[in-house]
């Protein structure tokens, strides 16, 4: 298992102000080398700066353009941004071999040499490198390597059961805390979200690409409680297996076509987001088979009924026989207690 976790960074900027460097003209540049290695791509040739000097970019990244965009399966070049990786460069000086990087870092700037350009960035802890930085018109981004923090996985005994729900009017996820009792309910958002442009679609045939940044956004804060949370009170985070869960979404009950809105949620990434926010404190991240375990009593484990957000157990030697409880609640506890039952964990 690897011991370093690479993180991306986005931040907003306002390069296009700046006097001292034409942000625009460099983008343009840079999209000519772009058309070009899109052009010659098939020309049983290495593309390399030399072809495009009369561009005008630095070597570093117009190469970085090149193999970028002189692979086969890119048939345009758009959206190009400045891609400037951690080159490090041996130079002849005054009969020394001295080591030239393109990228420095020092007290909170990074030193973009090749651009002669200063950009403001402080993770709030320590890395190994800056693998590589691209440059929009907007925002750059910051792709970083840290060593990741092993944390000692016998302090997290207990568990944080997690279930994805479906449904406009109900939260994406339900996480219980078996030890305390407690559950988070986090994303009520996100459904009405869905539910909104789905009508703007609708009506004005328009393409979703401020809902996906809304929806990722809000993944990414939704990932990032989850992770505080288990943490703080030092537990295991545990999911169900995703496969199927899309066509086991839609079989539920409630889920009409305007509730068929969820089904378009990417249950996968909002895992992966919690899945490498967990593994980057050491956290235990653990996968269970999904099956029964929204229609199982979480505390006898006989099945019940579930009625869209309710359930009720009918089982009557349990405590909670003929109580109506929340469905998804239910769900997360049995999600967790799964972890704990011999061949519960899924392969």
């Amino acid at each position: 298992m690897s011991n370093v976790i690479i993180k991306g960074y986005h931040v907003k900027h306002n390069l296009t102000l700046n006097k001292d460097i034409d942000i625009k003209n460099l983008l343009l540049k840079a999209k000519k080398v772009a058309d070009y290695a899109v052009k010659n791509k098939n020309n049983n040739k290495i593309l390399t700066s030399k072809y495009v000097k009369q561009y005008g970019l630095p070597s570093t990244i117009s190469n970085q353009i090149l193999r970028k965009y002189g692979k086969g399966t890119i048939k345009e070049a758009s959206n190009i941004n400045l891609i400037v990786p951690n080159a490090t460069t041996k130079i002849k000086s005054n009969n020394n071999i001295v080591e030239y990087h393109s990228i420095e870092y020092n007290d909170g700037f990074i030193n973009i040499k090749p651009l002669k350009l200063h950009l403001r960035w402080n993770p709030g802890k320590k890395f190994k490198k800056i693998n590589q930085i691209e440059i929009s018109e907007s925002r750059y981004m910051i792709v970083a390597t840290f060593d990741k923090i092993n944390n000692n996985n016998n302090k997290y005994n207990d568990i944080l059961g997690i279930d994805h729900n479906c449904g406009v009017g109900r939260h994406i996820i339900n996480a219980a805390n078996l030890k305390t009792g407690e559950v988070l309910n986090l994303g009520k958002r996100g459904p009405n979200i869905r539910k909104m442009y789905y009508k703007k679609r609708q009506k004005q045939k328009i393409k979703g690409n401020k809902e996906k940044r809304i929806m990722k956004d809000l993944d990414h804060k939704i990932s990032r409680k989850i992770v505080d949370y288990a943490l703080k009170n030092k537990l295991k985070i545990v999911v169900e297996k995703l496969s199927g869960i899309r066509k086991k979404a839609t079989k539920r009950k409630g889920c009409n076509n305007k509730n068929r809105l969820i089904n378009s949620w990417s249950f996968y990434r909002l895992q992966t987001f919690i899945e490498y926010k967990a593994k980057e404190y050491g956290i235990p991240f653990i996968k269970i088979n999904p099956h029964y375990t929204s229609q199982e009593c979480s505390y006898c484990t006989i099945i019940g009924d579930r009625d869209r957000s309710n359930f009720i157990c009918k089982n009557k030697k349990c405590k909670k026989y003929n109580v109506c409880r929340n469905a998804d609640i239910n769900a997360a506890f049995n999600v967790g207690k799964r972890s704990l039952l011999p061949g519960g964990r899924a392969q």
